[in-house]
């Protein structure tokens, strides 16, 4: 395929989650009294919780005990998603199903590639068809240290989503954790300090809220969130697709054949299929997504016209008003050869001791396409669009309005305060690794003339 006719960025900022992500949410005691409060809702609490809840709240049952998970096989095996015959297969045999994504457009997008994929390990779909009677989705990314989980709760029929921190031993190092912490199987053992956090929470007024891409529409229930959920599932690792078969093959220029990733087991990470993810996702009840990835006539659009879709471009056109969240890029290949090279030469020589420097896995992408993957602004929008492609998806009229966040509405920047345009000001200007800057550098980057547009039209 044709590399994209589009313009790099002039500069490009790193995908930084702030150090401080955590700082405004409840420690872990006042976080897990939290967490463990009845709702009222749940007569045999927390027994009649979802997953999540029943588990770790089992200290509030006499004679119960909180669970505190060391490393995701343990989170893994508390959710009953453990890998009951590590050279079983996927989804048989007692083992969780599990897919693995090589790019998105979700809350780590931009860290996201096919050297660093996301792992999504689950309840496998029933083989009938039927809705589940409860299900849990568990995410991993590397070089984070917090997971992501979506678990069906059955007494109140809808689905709960959590963001599940950790430390490691090189949090109190005074070095801080390296790559080689977070970019290696050490990520996934040694953990301590595990706090839970639920969406409902003031996680939500932070840029790890899961109701941005889970529940845009707060009058709407949450819902579970596959945008390429039928097949050829362009971005998705798999052994039965032309494009599947490459995002294995970029992977395994990064993990060699046989090592862990993600807590799936070596030996079984090429079974990876999301068929049963889209599976699950759809007994679910959510089979018709928002803004969906239509595979099969994108890529058919690019064999006929290569490095370009119709189909593709009215979705990326609708995300840049703000209509909704942006698809994902538009060709399965994101990586930049060259990059690629660089990164498999640097872990090689890390594997081999000659280096401790862990190379960046997520620094592979086309920097010619990050716009068209939506992690820089469409090239020549004006300051108002540049706040609508870049802002309005965390910071509209439909979310939730109790949300101090929520006093910046780009959907209705004409009624916004003077003093709130200020804040915003303020944090546009901010450097890109802290908390409150905005765009979050984990999600966009973006240029010195892009940024001065968009202060200049908040301060009309």
């Amino acid at each position: 395929m044709t590399e994209p006719a589009t313009n790099a960025p002039a500069t490009i900022s790193p995908p930084v989650v702030p150090r401080d992500i955590d700082v405004t949410l409840e420690g872990p005691a006042a976080a897990h009294t939290t967490l463990c409060s009845n709702d009222g809702a749940h007569p045999r609490f927390p027994d009649d919780a979802d997953l999540v809840t029943r588990t770790f709240c089992q200290d509030v049952k006499p004679g119960g005990v909180m669970p505190t998970p060391h490393s995701l096989a343990e989170l893994l095996f508390q959710l009953g998603l453990d890998f009951k015959d590590p050279n079983g297969g996927n989804g048989t045999g007692g083992n969780p199903a599990f897919a693995i994504l090589g790019h998105s457009s979700a809350l780590t997008a931009r860290k996201v590639t096919p050297a660093a994929p996301t792992a999504f390990i689950f309840t496998p779909p029933s083989a009938d068809g039927t809705p589940p009677p409860e299900y849990t989705v568990l995410a991993f990314d590397p070089g984070e240290q917090f997971v992501e989980i979506a678990s069906y709760d059955p007494t109140a029929t809808t689905v709960n989503f959590y963001v599940v921190f950790f430390e490691q031993a090189c949090n109190q190092a005074a070095a801080g954790c390296s790559r080689a912490d977070l970019l290696t199987p050490k990520l996934v053992t040694g953990w301590s300090n595990v706090r839970v956090y639920e969406d409902t929470t003031e996680l939500g007024n932070t840029i790890l809220d899961c109701h941005v891409c889970h529940q845009p529409d707060s009058a709407q229930k949450p819902f579970l969130r596959m945008q390429e959920i039928a097949p050829p599932f362009t971005h998705w690792f798999s052994g039965t697709t032309a494009g599947g078969r490459a995002l294995l093959g970029d992977f395994h220029t990064v993990h060699p054949s046989g090592e862990d990733y993600g807590g799936i087991p070596g030996a079984l990470v090429d079974a990876a299929d999301p068929s049963k993810l889209a599976a699950l996702v759809t007994q679910a009840g959510f089979g018709t997504q928002p803004n969906a990835f239509d595979s099969k006539t994108i890529e058919a659009e690019q064999k006929t016209t290569p490095g370009s879709s119709a189909t593709w471009r009215a979705l990326y056109d609708r995300s840049v008003l703000g209509e909704f969240i942006a698809p994902p890029y538009f060709g399965v290949d994101v990586a930049d050869r060259t990059k690629l090279a660089a990164v498999k030469n640097g872990v090689t020589a890390f594997r081999a001791g000659t280096t401790t420097d862990m190379p960046d896995l997520a620094d592979i992408f086309l920097d010619s396409a990050l716009r068209d993957m939506s992690f820089a602004p469409k090239l020549g929008l004006d300051g108002r669009g540049l706040l609508t492609q870049l802002c309005q998806e965390c910071h509209h009229s439909k979310l939730d309005m109790t949300l101090s966040r929520e006093r910046f509405l780009v959907d209705q920047l004409d009624r916004t305060t003077r003093d709130e345009r200020d804040v915003a000001i303020a944090r546009l200007q901010m450097r890109s690794d802290e908390r409150l800057a905005m765009p979050p550098a984990l999600f966009r980057t973006i240029t010195a003339q892009e940024r001065a547009l968009m202060i200049e039209q908040l301060r009309k």
